[in-house]
């Protein structure tokens, strides 16, 4: 179940404060480009910034132009793209070292190591946390020291050294109340009581959690009273104080539901039910935890919804663009053919003549390009679907199915035991089982840690088996791209279907599986020394693993190529476009 809901400060939007003077049309940009990130509007805030991180920028206003690329690092960092995230943190902090800019290096490094906390890279993380923290104190900004410290804390939270994350903490909230920061004291009271609950001092955190409560209310911010008022329940519900747990709770509840906070909402109910399952109370466990799904689907529909209202939006917005764009040249090629006319009557015939079969050529192949893409887009629609669908049956079956199962189990065995209770407790022992079963093949619960975690975790399914040995080489590059779901396990499943072919087939005793990039793509190489196969025989397979191996990778836009040897072994590489 989900315990708190956490509050961390990472990496932020910067932009230096300006003087309450005439701002200049850079700056303006750079304050415009800032809203539009702050408001989620990614693409329109990446073409202002753009603007912006120029050469003749650069030269003239390195200021600016260093804000422009430490804004378009943060940018990309959102959009889940790190790598580039980094080469403009990176072009950035060159700039601010040649300028001598300690307060502009400071913060590019501290943004800097919030990518490598993403990467799991904590030691380099943590070094460029302190080389940001030295620097923020040679110019004697506090509020930059206190926002290092906090992120030193989170590394030492995720390293579980614990008294050195509180130490972290309380010196970054030392700072705050120093500089008066309302917001930042709030989130440093949170994250340390966080770390108090992770030691298990439950006191000493809900005594933090008050202490941000208190603050949330001088500032009227309802989305964090309610976030830790539910920290707060769910604390109680820890210590066996039912009573409280719920009562806070329901003051949590009351706001997320005035402020439309779904995802709040599916954290306290299932607070609510970890609380009474803890009291004993199984029917209202049972009852908070139906009120936690229907939660959690709502927030799920209303995110989609609201996805697909922005892909509807800019769909629409492109196609009125195009729409102009072709009007625009319809004009000009009528003014030219205007003009041919005024000139000379048998050339502008002849003129108009390929200009209207070009024309009618240009709109069948863009006609039928668009068939195409629409055909294209809506196999992917309806693979994404499925996958979408996957993922929901599971949780559904996890999180529901399997916990009204447990529950009816603890009732039989709170019963007096005889041979047919007994009997009917294996029976649900079995079911609880195989519950567990489907819910893992429709979404296998190693990508809960990426796809790189989940294929190691196959590779050692196949090694503790038996005969065939498999072996994994995969790039630390690799490691650093952050796919979509669906993608993940689609490139999961082919692999899994590959091996299990293997393992099968092949009599194979040595399975190697690579990733690597190659340009703009993932290549998956899986190689194997066994009898080999009649890859002429593939196409015309009766059994349905290739038929659903060649299906995905076609889903996934990408390539198939098999090369086997008889008694010497199979070498599959699948090319697939990146999805990070």
């Amino acid at each position: 179940m989900k315990t708190n809901i956490l509050i961390f400060f990472l990496g932020s939007l910067f932009l230096i404060k300006l003087n309450a003077q005439a701002f200049s049309p850079e700056e303006k940009k750079l304050i415009a480009a800032k809203k539009l990130i702050e408001n989620y509007q990614l693409d329109s805030a990446e073409i202002k910034l753009n603007e912006l991180a120029q050469p003749e920028l650069k030269k003239n206003q390195p200021k600016i132009y260093i804000r422009a690329e430490l804004n378009l690092g943060r940018l990309y960092g959102d959009k889940g793209d790190n790598v580039k995230a980094l080469q403009h943190y990176q072009k950035a902090l060159r700039t601010a070292e040649n300028t001598a800019d300690k307060e502009l290096q400071a913060h590019v490094l501290k943004n800097i190591g919030v990518l490598y906390v993403s990467w799991k890279k904590l030691d380099d993380a943590f070094g460029y946390y302190n080389k940001a923290e030295q620097l923020a104190k040679e110019i004697g900004n506090t509020e930059l020291v206190a926002d290092c410290q906090n992120n030193k804390g989170i590394v030492y939270e995720q390293k579980l050294a614990y008294s050195k994350a509180l130490s972290s903490y309380k010196n970054a909230l030392r700072l705050y109340k120093e500089k008066k920061i309302p917001g930042k004291i709030s989130m440093a009271l949170s994250n340390i009581a966080i770390v108090y609950k992770f030691q298990k001092n439950y006191s000493e955190a809900i005594q933090y959690n008050l202490e941000a409560i208190a603050i949330s209310e001088q500032q009227n911010d309802k989305w964090n009273l309610s976030a830790t008022y539910n920290n707060i329940g769910n604390l109680y519900g820890e210590t066996g104080d039912y009573k409280k747990a719920i009562e806070y709770c329901e003051k949590a509840l009351a706001i997320a539901k005035e402020i439309d906070a779904g995802e709040i909402i599916e954290s306290i109910y299932d607070s609510m039910a970890e609380a009474a399952y803890k009291a004993g109370d199984y029917k209202k466990a049972y009852q908070y935890q139906k009120l936690f799904s229907t939660a959690m689907n709502d927030f799920i529909n209303k995110e989609s919804t609201k996805q697909l209202s922005e892909l509807n939006v800019k769909y629409e917005t492109e196609k009125k663009q195009n729409l102009i764009n072709n009007q625009q040249f319809e004009i000009r090629q009528k003014n030219n053919w205007l003009l041919f006319v005024t000139v000379l009557f048998f050339v502008s015939v002849v003129a108009a003549y390929f200009i209207y079969k070009n024309y009618r050529n240009k709109q069948e192949k863009r006609l039928q390009k668009e068939i195409h893409r629409q055909k294209e887009m809506e196999a992917m629609a309806l693979f994404n679907g499925e996958q979408s669908e996957r993922i929901r049956i599971a949780r559904d079956l996890h999180d529901s199915v399997g916990q009204m199962l447990s529950l009816i189990k603890m009732n039989l065995s709170s019963q007096t035991q005889n041979a047919e209770n007994e009997n009917m407790q294996m029976l649900i022992d079995k079911t609880i089982s195989e519950v567990r079963n489907i819910s893992h093949n429709l979404i296998p619960e190693e990508l809960n840690f990426g796809i790189v975690s989940a294929l190691e975790n196959l590779s050692d399914k196949v090694n503790s088996s038996g005969g065939t040995k498999m072996q994994t080489d995969i790039k630390e590059e690799i490691r650093a791209i952050k796919f979509h779901r669906q993608h993940e396990l689609s490139i999961y499943r082919i692999v899994q279907e590959v091996v299990s072919n293997i393992v099968k087939h092949a009599d194979a005793s040595s399975i190697i599986l690579s990733m690597k990039k190659n340009n703009e793509n993932l290549v998956v190489n899986i190689r194997d020394n066994g009898k080999g196969l009649d890859v002429d025989s593939i196409a015309n397979s009766a059994g349905i693993g290739w038929k659903n191996i060649n299906a995905r990778v076609r889903m996934l836009d990408g390539k198939l190529k098999i090369e086997s040897e008889k008694l010497i072994g199979t070498t599959i590489e699948i090319t697939l476009p990146q999805y990070g």
